[in-house]
């Protein structure tokens, strides 16, 4: 006489009849749940504060392409949500849907360390926050033989998005903006490097 199966189990690999629909259950709670708790901001809020940061991004991106004669990767691309008037005179496209952006960046690709200034909205708790960082490569030789590469996040602006104001990230990024500036002009990464181990908190 045979023996019955375990109670609970399935014929391949132990899953419980109805566990698949269980985990489907679960992961649709689980999204829904996640997407409730961030929405704290009305579409108009959200706009706004990505338009603030994406403006300071692209001026950033201006300093860099005209004083220093190096231009940033940008995300989103910066000519999508940018028109040129002429005359030094820019404008955002009204068209654009600025509460649709969560994340945007400027890349420094240049071999062999990236350099990545990242802003974006992150949802914690049920409150939606401004986080604004550097993401750096770094590299040390060690007994002149090997040089290791590691990949850090800076903390430079970190404040609940209801009390975020453009003038705020403006002054928490003047100085690394700085010193970012000043490494390249010298071309010495370690300069940015040992600033943000010595004043940015990691994260």
């Amino acid at each position: 006489m045979r023996k019955a199966k375990a109670s609970g189990q399935g014929a391949k690999g132990g899953r419980p009849p109805g566990g698949r629909a269980l985990d489907e259950e679960l992961a649709r709670i689980s999204r829904e749940e996640a997407s409730s708790a961030g929405e704290d901001l009305s579409d108009g809020q959200r706009g706004r504060i990505a338009r603030g940061i994406l403006d300071i991004f692209f001026n950033i991106w201006i300093r860099f392409a005209v004083d220093l004669g190096k231009e940033l990767r940008m995300s989103p691309f910066q000519w999508d949500f940018v028109m040129y008037d002429g005359g030094k005179r820019y404008r955002f496209r009204e068209g654009f849907n600025f509460p649709r952006i969560r994340e945007m960046s400027l890349e420094e690709p240049a071999f062999p360390f990236r350099h990545t200034l990242k802003g974006e909205l992150r949802s914690v708790g049920g409150r939606t926050y401004v986080r604004v960082g550097l993401v750096l490569e770094e590299g040390r030789e060690y007994d002149r033989i090997s040089t290791v590469v590691a990949r850090t996040n800076y903390i430079i602006y970190n404040r609940p998005a209801r009390g975020f104001t453009p003038k705020g990230l403006k002054a928490a990024l003047a100085e690394p903006l700085r010193i970012w500036i000043r490494s390249q002009v010298r071309q010495d990464p370690t300069i940015l490097w040992d600033f943000c181990h010595e004043k940015l908190r990691r994260g």
